[in-house]
């Protein structure tokens, strides 16, 4: 019942531009497999790279471009794990013996009113059909990526991260899973992007709730002051295993099945005391002194409602 539910959710997550990308996924006949993840792509066909990108300079049988790119997956994926102190999603206790690889489809996403739709990252773990490419179906943890993706664009490292927070924990509400995501597209780098006034209202803490990649700004400003020497990285570690205990707290409290939510759950405006309540407790696991600095006290005057 577990795996159907996961089906249908991904199945739900494809209906994009009124395109259904399950079958393209499984059309797409080439393979590489690189330690745990699979990048499954096409040279031809509606889903294919561009020519450029079909360059086989060593004549390994794989293009120079997916070699690199699972270069950077790898990269990425040992930075979340050895420099973050993260467990892989495939490790932690949501996903482990339920998905054996980390699938990434190489498709011709469509466009969305924002401009090209860079890639989405899922949470179920389903079995696609792989006989195209002459692979097993197994249980995966999934993301799909643009084709077209330029070299400079840091879906890898957001998408990548979007299955380590779903490692972690069930909540999926967009101002904290697409807020922290930002943070990791600047993290390897050694950078953190611009911070903002806190919330001192409940209403300031209500339009914080409603934005999406707008948060960042709150998440960058509470590492700026709890975490700048180590670019956020302890902050988010410490706040992703905070969101871990307190996901089942909220299943507990809501009558949830605390290893199956729904998606209206993970998504749900119930979440957000919980994730609040997360904030304040990884802010005092940081040790920070927050009764020296106003604006970080007054966010423990907001209850999260």
């Amino acid at each position: 019942m577990k795996i159907l539910f996961s089906v249908l959710v991904l199945m739900f997550s494809d209906l994009v531009s009124g395109e259904v990308l399950a079958t393209r996924r499984e059309n797409l006949d080439k393979v590489a497999i690189y330690d745990r993840f699979r990048f499954f792509y096409a040279l031809k066909g509606v889903d294919a790279l561009s020519a450029e990108r079909h360059v086989d300079r060593d004549n390994s049988g794989t293009p120079d471009y997916i070699e690199r790119l699972a270069q950077r997956f790898i990269r990425v994926d040992k930075f979340y794990r050895e420099e973050v102190g993260l467990t892989s999603p495939l490790d932690g206790d949501r996903y482990r013996g339920h998905a054996l690889y980390i699938d990434v489809n190489l498709l011709n996403l469509p466009t969305h009113k924002n401009g090209p739709m860079n890639g989405i990252a899922y949470d179920g773990t389903p079995k696609l059909d792989r006989a195209a490419a002459g692979e097993d179906s197994v249980n995966v943890l999934l993301i799909d990526l643009s084709a077209s993706l330029s070299w400079e664009n840091r879906s890898v490292e957001h998408e990548l991260f979007h299955l380590y927070q779903n490692g972690y924990t069930y909540f999926k509400n967009p101002w904290y899973t697409e807020g922290t995501a930002r943070w990791s597209e600047f993290v390897m780098n050694g950078r953190l992007g611009p911070g903002s006034t806190l919330p001192r209202t409940s209403t300031q803490q209500r339009e914080l709730f409603s934005k999406t990649y707008a948060a960042n700004t709150f998440w960058n400003e509470l590492i700026l002051r709890c975490d700048r020497a180590d670019v956020g990285k302890n902050f988010i570690r410490k706040l992703l295993e905070t969101l871990g205990k307190l996901d089942r707290i909220a299943a507990k409290d809501r009558g949830i099945n605390s290893t199956n939510w729904e998606e209206s759950e993970q998504r749900s405006k119930k979440n957000d005391p919980y994730i609040w309540r997360a904030v304040l407790e990884t802010i005092e696991g940081m040790e920070y002194p927050v009764s020296s600095d106003k604006e970080m006290n007054a966010l423990f005057d907001l209850s999260g409602l």
